[in-house]
């Protein structure tokens, strides 16, 4: 018999357990985290029936055969809540509160034509499914309707263009999916989008939240990848052309991108690829004595138009510390060394760095960052701690289930900042944090641009149980008001969903939402579209 766990778990469901380094880390930081919070361990269940009439039901029937509408409690109840950390405590307690009334898996985009057609004109929400990964509460249902999932059947490749070197692909196809498929084309190729979901997110989820993947500073995000797509609203198809670049009004590429299923369903996208040459790859690996001697690296670097690498990470003193001692090097002869040399644990910076493509320009563009790292009390250490992490880089989402198991409240947040602001940013930031109780945050940066980066934090506290709802809405609360008022942006890749919603006007200004406001109301006139407090629209 299916559980909530069956549902909550991240990914393929595997479980996985703390390390005894982890486990001792938690205890030097937290003290005793012996408590536990409830697994989810208990049966599925859930009290709202769907709304839908027989007439309803048997009309989604027709459209996409009755194989593909399905109104049970597993289905209805994984289609209710993606990864957010709220809908994981929701889960874990049994509670259900914005299902959708069916699933359905439409099998073309004929298909999609009909059901928004169908759902528009007797005013049935629609919420857009794809891997199930979001973390901005993108995925409810708080007026009912149908959840419309691409997964089951519009998850192929349609056509590789050598030529021009990108692929079409159906917006249901998981991440490893195509690029497996690219990998095992005759020309070889590669998507050059892995964001840390990559195994359980789809192209679609990619798109329409505007998505970055490890190796963005050098691939760019999606924004930068999408030449074209095939999209279904309220009103109509719209499919875009895949020109390299064109001076026509509007791009309304960049109008889909960032939707977040609020204005119709991507059904296609086509966007660029590369050639696929792992052997051609450049590794380096540096520690730094300071945060600002990292990010100064990173800055050079983008800067100097010498070209850019395609992995380009530092962890900050915290997270470089909590490296150290869950992978057994703290105390160790070469931390030993490092401290000798002055590069002081509470201080010190990992930086990963990898540049693919053609072997010359890779072995070319780490040269020089080598040289602006020395310039910066940057010390080389090698390719094989970036090659390491590159091999479990999708593995620390597994932790999240471990740790909330232990009573851990554990997420992330992301931001954009420019260059002049970071600084100060990640300083209030962890100002924030530390003024918190019993709380550790760990920062890195991710992508980078020649005007400024991500910031990305991470952060785990003891759970305040019976208040472990309310305790985290405050503490994220605040600290997306530090970040905002630091200049930072509310998303640089996560997107924007119902979570930070609230923050849009003050963001973006009156008009600027207005705006926005105009172009739903054009796309969806009847608010069928993910309605219900996403991106501020309603």
């Amino acid at each position: 018999m299916n559980s909530f766990r069956d549902i909550l778990k991240w990914g393929d469901k595997r479980e996985q357990t703390l390390e005894a380094s982890m486990t001792k880390m938690l205890h030097t930081r937290f003290g005793d985290v012996a408590s536990s919070y409830p697994k989810g361990d208990i049966p599925l269940n859930i009290t709202k029936p769907s709304a839908l009439t027989q007439d309803q039901v048997l009309a989604l029937f027709d459209i996409v055969g009755a194989e593909n509408v399905n109104t049970e409690p597993y289905a209805r109840i994984t289609h209710s809540y993606g990864k957010y950390y709220t809908d994981l405590l929701y889960m874990r307690n049994g509670v259900v509160t914005n299902p959708p009334d069916a699933v359905v898996y439409p099998r073309t985009h004929t298909d999609v034509v009909k059901l928004i057609a169908y759902c528009n004109a007797h005013k049935i929400p629609i919420i857009p499914f794809g891997g199930n990964s979001s973390v901005t509460r993108g995925l409810e249902a708080p007026l009912g309707g149908i959840s419309v999932d691409l997964t089951r059947h519009l998850n192929k490749v349609v056509y590789i263009n050598i030529t021009n070197q990108t692929v079409t692909v159906q917006a249901g196809m998981y991440g490893p999916a195509l690029e497996k498929a690219l990998n095992e084309h005759a020309e070889g190729y590669t998507c050059g989008h892995f964001p840390q979901s990559f195994e359980f997110s789809t192209v679609g989820g990619w798109a329409v939240t505007k998505g970055a993947g490890q190796m963005s500073t050098g691939y760019g995000k999606m924004e930068d990848m999408v030449l074209g797509l095939k999209v279904v609203t309220p009103v109509g198809e719209i499919e875009t052309k895949d020109f390299p670049r064109s001076a026509q009004g509007w791009d309304l590429n960049h109008t889909f991108l960032g939707s977040e299923g609020t204005l119709g369903i991507v059904t296609e996208v086509t966007m660029k690829i590369r050639k696929f040459r792992p052997k051609n790859t450049s590794f380096a690996s540096f520690v730094f004595k300071s945060f600002d001697d990292a990010v100064n690296t990173m800055r050079i670097t983008m800067q100097s138009e010498f070209g850019f690498p395609h992995l380009f990470r530092i962890s900050d003193p915290e997270e470089t510390d909590i490296a150290f001692k869950t992978k057994g090097f703290d105390e160790s002869f070469g931390d030993k060394v490092l401290q000798t040399l002055g590069y002081k644990s509470g201080k010190r910076c990992l930086m990963f760095v990898a540049c693919e493509g053609d072997a010359a320009h890779a072995r070319f563009v780490i040269r020089k960052i080598k040289g602006i790292a020395s310039g910066n009390n940057g010390l080389h250490i090698g390719g094989k701690p970036t090659r390491k992490w590159l091999e479990q880089r999708y593995e620390s989402a597994y932790l999240r289930d471990p740790l909330m198991d232990k009573g851990i409240m554990t997420d992330t947040l992301e931001t954009a900042v420019s260059w002049a602001n970071l600084s100060g940013l990640w300083k209030n930031a962890r100002a924030y944090a530390e003024a918190q109780p019993n709380t550790l945050m760990m920062v890195h940066i991710s992508h980078v641009y020649e005007n400024g980066a991500n910031l990305y934090f991470t952060f785990l506290s003891p759970m305040q149980m019976g208040n472990e709802y309310d305790s985290y809405i405050l503490f994220h609360k605040g600290l997306v008001d530090t970040l905002v008022k630091s200049g930072g942006s509310l998303s640089h890749h996560h997107g924007v969903g119902r979570v930070m919603a609230p923050w849009m006007q003050e963001v973006l200004g009156k008009n600027y939402l207005d705006a926005l406001k105009a172009i739903k109301l054009h796309f969806d006139p009847n608010n069928i579209m993910n309605p219900g407090q996403m991106l501020g629209l309603d």
